[in-house]
């Protein structure tokens, strides 16, 4: 086994063996999250570990929620979306979870950003959340993690809104593994179902880039020759 692989393996049993504590210590409350799906034709999904929450009905905690998730590895081959669909019951109330993710990179190709969107369904019937509809990334506060990438920090910049987080300012480069992608929803009673829509954003190539100058030089020169 390489280095690398080995350094992967250890993350996936660390994340795993955490998850595993916190299950067998958690409260016997009804969980709010009683099931999950994943949906993609460009990635796969390892495990996805979690458990009746411990402190249900917790909306708007300030700091890290103690309702976790964590999602061992998603591993992209391509890019595109990944869906992951949460079946729920109700519990009274809003309960806020942390989202522990690992994310692999084998598309073939930098990335420059990760963009992740709340809403219902998965596929081609996708359809994102809308503001008020209770479903956020710890709305209106934020006083929670909603994007944090502390290994190794591919990703420092965030543009943050109720339903969306665009994550960049920083390249994630082809075959490299990110250990903990951690961000925080809120969700809501009524609803028997919600997605967290995952997709990764390639760095332009550069032909594309030198299509899209050459393109612009032709527009500006002929704007010249109508004056």
């Amino acid at each position: 086994m390489s280095i690398r692989s080995t350094v992967i393996a250890r993350s996936f049993a660390g994340s795993l063996a955490i998850a595993l504590i916190l299950a067998s210590t958690a409260h016997t409350e009804a969980a709010e999250i009683t099931g999950v799906n994943w949906f993609s034709g460009v990635a796969s999904v390892a495990s996805t570990v979690f458990s009746p929450p411990v402190a249900p009905n917790n909306d708007n905690v300030a700091g890290s929620s103690l309702n976790s998730i964590f999602v061992t590895q998603k591993d992209y081959v391509a890019i595109g979306p990944v869906d992951l669909v949460f079946d729920l019951i109700d519990t009274g109330g809003v309960t806020e979870y942390v989202i522990v993710e690992g994310v692999q990179n084998n598309t073939g190709l930098d990335w420059s950003g990760y963009h992740i969107e709340l809403g219902f369904g998965n596929g081609a019937g996708f359809v994102p959340s809308t503001p008020g509809d209770g479903l956020d990334f710890d709305s209106p506060d934020f006083d929670s993690p909603v994007f944090f990438d502390p290994s190794p920090g591919f990703f420092p910049s965030q543009i943050v809104t109720v339903d969306d987080i665009l994550a960049g300012g920083g390249i994630m480069p082809d075959f490299s593994f990110a250990g903990n992608f951690v961000f925080t929803v809120d969700v809501p009673d009524g609803i028997s179902s919600f997605t967290i829509r995952q997709s990764p954003i390639a760095v332009p190539e550069p032909s594309s880039t030198i299509l899209g100058l050459l393109g612009l030089l032709g527009v500006l020169a002929y704007r010249r020759l109508e004056r």
